[in-house]
């Protein structure tokens, strides 16, 4: 049973509270965003009123720019240099996407705040839009030199409808076109010793967001305190900043915090944190992978709790698959990797068992090693 010491040692949750101290709640070493960016950047407003939707489920391009430089959320597209205002940030654990890195954006309107909570999905105001960047590296020997795949931009429109569109990189790598449809495209990879594989790549049509990006996991999943409850580089030349205090102090949420209140604020860990238990770093790593439809009763999908918040012995584990024909009795089994229905799940890139089911084309080997080894100490 999933009900031994193991198990529970780190069940406990952390709380957070504004706790009033001598640290200045604003550190001048971070660096203003400036002047914050017209709502929908440069977006025709009736574009955002109700996007109509085609028969297949996508977005019709409507009056939508058709190229990323035209929606005005880069300065210089062929350099990605964002337009003054839109805040960079990065998550603690973010979605298993083939091994690709990205980079993230907001541009939060003018005159506008986001409604922070410690443990749920903030509340974006209408006008807001983020923007997140894909590329690869082809040649794993050269990991530096990335080829850009795609950018997507998730808007929130007018009653605070959200959706999100997709920019796909042209050969040139000079801009991206917008494309409302899913595609699947071969991509060419050296691996570190010179040999040459073939790996697909999954671009998502706009009906396909919502497959993750859904209401009941408050559409952006990596907008939430523990997963931005870390420091960013704001300035190469300045020590890294923590992005709760940083954003608290441009006024973008609406809560006070300052480097106390984000040392009582939990945090998920990185799945390669070797400083943190395997417990935590699974556990963390569920979060933003899976609990977006695994939320328990307040999920998409029936079953297990996959969020950080829920204590480990509350999850689920235990539980038997929901498909009857899973090759496991239990998601879960102490001392048996194999043995484990969630394993299986991430160690395979079979349609119709690998976990989670849109996009993902490779196994996380760090993930699963880390998930392996965890179980294997479960008695």
């Amino acid at each position: 049973m999933l009900v031994t010491a193991a198990l529970t040692a780190s069940a406990a949750q952390f709380g957070c509270g504004s706790v009033d101290d001598d640290t200045p709640l604003y550190e001048s070493r971070v660096g203003d965003p400036g002047e914050r960016p017209a709502p929908f950047l440069a977006i025709p407003p009736d574009a955002m009123s109700a996007p109509r939707m085609d028969d297949d489920g996508n977005i019709e391009t409507g009056s939508f720019p058709l190229l990323l430089s035209e929606t005005g959320a880069f300065e210089d597209v062929a350099t990605l240099t964002p337009r003054t205002g839109l805040v960079p940030y990065d998550i603690q654990s973010p979605l298993w996407s083939d091994g690709a890195a990205k980079r993230r954006w907001l541009a939060l309107p003018a005159g506008t705040q986001i409604e922070y909570s410690d443990h749920d999905a903030f509340v974006l105001p209408e006008g807001t839009v983020l923007v997140k960047h894909f590329e690869m590296a082809l040649d794993e020997r050269r990991p530096e030199e990335r080829r850009r795949l795609e950018t997507r931009l998730w808007i929130v429109a007018t009653d605070r409808r959200q959706f999100g569109v997709s920019y796909h990189w042209n050969e040139e790598q000079t801009d991206a076109e917008l494309s409302v449809a899913s595609a699947t495209v071969e991509l060419s990879i050296t691996d570190a010793e010179g040999a040459t594989r073939t790996q697909p790549y999954f671009y998502p049509g706009s009906a396909d967001c919502f497959a993750c990006h859904n209401s009941s996991a408050g559409y952006v999943l990596g907008l939430r305190a523990r997963q931005l409850n870390r420091e960013f580089p704001y300035r190469p030349e300045a020590p890294a900043a923590n992005q709760l205090v940083a954003w608290s102090s441009w006024e973008l949420i609406d809560t006070h915090i300052d480097n106390t209140a984000a040392a009582l604020t939990p945090r998920l860990a990185s799945v390669t944190d070797e400083s943190v238990s395997l417990e935590e770093r699974v556990r963390s790593y569920w979060d933003g992978n899976c609990s977006m439809c695994h939320a328990g009763s307040d999920g998409s999908v029936p079953g297990w709790d996959a969020r950080f918040d829920t204590p480990l012995t509350d999850q689920g584990l235990v539980m038997p698959p929901r498909n009857p024909s899973a090759p496991a009795e239990q998601l879960i089994t102490p001392g048996d990797p194999q043995a484990s229905f969630i394993y299986q799940r991430g160690d395979t890139v079979e349609s119709g068992l690998s976990m989670p089911p849109l996009g993902r084309n490779t196994v996380d080997a760090t993930y699963v090693d880390v998930l392996t080894n965890w179980i294997a100490a479960l008695e």
